[in-house]
């Protein structure tokens, strides 16, 4: 096991002894239990010690009107959360965030089978100029939650810069793709800056995905006002007469090669990769190799040109290469030339 992934383990085990010993009623040998926990490493110690700090200082603040409404924004998310759950889906994934009325914040985590994730507990200071930069690597999909209670979701290969400020919520999109919760807050819009573009929003939720020559903006729920910028030689402005509304179920393509166009799309399709699927309507078989490719360090390669212009559809587990390619020469005359761990490739049959 990596120092990270024990590191992650054992942030998890403190997490959950903190909060069954804050409880009250506690047994002595639930007590003792939790001292040989403790015994068992170092690592555990200052684990524990951590998310005892943690806790003292939202104890500390546990009436301040910034740590109110994040209670609020977590237990509103956790409502979500539950409905979604009931949706059939194709691994367990639950990550929480919970500022209980006692205090105690613990945090869950459990991962597909094809994709890793991971959690990102944000404790910054309310009102403060900050700027904090959270990348992911191939396959995994990280979950921040923002000293606001806003909660970001990144894709794999996506990076996300986020400057804070008294005056507004401002986040940058650099690469790959996001999952924005917005909490509400009207005298501090939220701000998302993604290839000179500004989504700006005070309570919704909405997806972004950057390409190389493209941008697509989602909605999930809500309104999100999008306002192109201009660079001059000394600044960058917006022009709020060029500015468009986009509501829930519109999805905004910015293309660098054609005109920008919004559309209606389905928001579950367009956040399948939240529940580590990707869902194809008669896609080309090109096209789907490349979203494909994203999410794992196994290629797949397609050696016959040909190959390109099929067409298909279904819904794929990101990150099990070997099963696309198993539906793949199952239903095409399409053939394994060569395989190992870095690449599949495709062949005609």
């Amino acid at each position: 096991m990596s120092a990270a992934a024990t590191s992650d383990f054992a942030r998890q085990a403190a997490a959950t002894w903190h909060d069954r010993l804050q409880r009250g009623g506690v047994s002595e040998e639930t007590r003792q239990a939790f001292r040989r926990w403790l015994a068992q490493s170092p690592e555990h110690e200052r684990a524990y010690a951590a998310i005892d700090r943690a806790w003292l200082v939202l104890q500390a603040g546990a009436h301040e009107p910034e740590i109110l409404a994040l209670r609020h924004e977590a237990a509103l998310r956790l409502s979500r959360e539950a409905s979604r759950s009931l949706r059939p889906l194709r691994f367990a994934t639950a990550v929480a965030l919970v500022l209980a009325l006692g205090g105690i914040t613990t945090w869950l985590v459990t991962h597909s089978l094809a994709e890793r994730s991971i959690l990102a507990w944000v404790l910054e200071p309310f009102n403060a100029e900050t700027e904090r930069i959270y990348t992911t690597t191939v396959g995994e999909r990280l979950v921040v939650t923002l000293a606001d209670g806003s909660q970001v979701t990144l894709d794999t290969q996506s990076q996300l810069r986020v400057a804070w400020s008294k005056r507004e919520r401002n986040v940058k999109l650099v690469r790959g793709q996001a999952l924005f919760e917005v909490a509400k807050d009207r005298t501090r819009p939220f701000v998302v800056e993604a290839r000179n573009q500004r989504l700006v929003a005070v309570g919704t939720a909405f997806d972004v995905r950057v390409e190389d020559r493209q941008m697509k903006v989602t909605m999930i729920e809500g309104t999100v006002r999008v306002e192109p910028m201009t660079a001059t030689l000394d600044r960058r402005t917006t022009s709020a007469s060029a500015a468009r509304m986009l509501t829930a179920g519109e999805q905004l393509v910015v293309d660098a090669q054609s005109e920008d166009y919004i559309h209606p799309t389905d928001p579950d399709r367009a956040t399948s990769w939240l529940r580590g699927q990707i869902i194809f309507d008669d896609a080309r078989l090109a096209d789907a190799v490349e979203e494909l490719n994203r999410y794992s360090e196994t290629q797949i390669v397609l050696a016959d040109p040909t190959l390109a212009d099929l067409r298909l559809s279904g819904a794929f587990v990101t990150g099990r290469p070997n099963v696309f390619v198993e539906a793949v020469t199952s239903y095409f005359a399409v053939a394994v030339a060569s395989r190992d761990s870095e690449s599949i490739v495709l062949k005609a049959r």
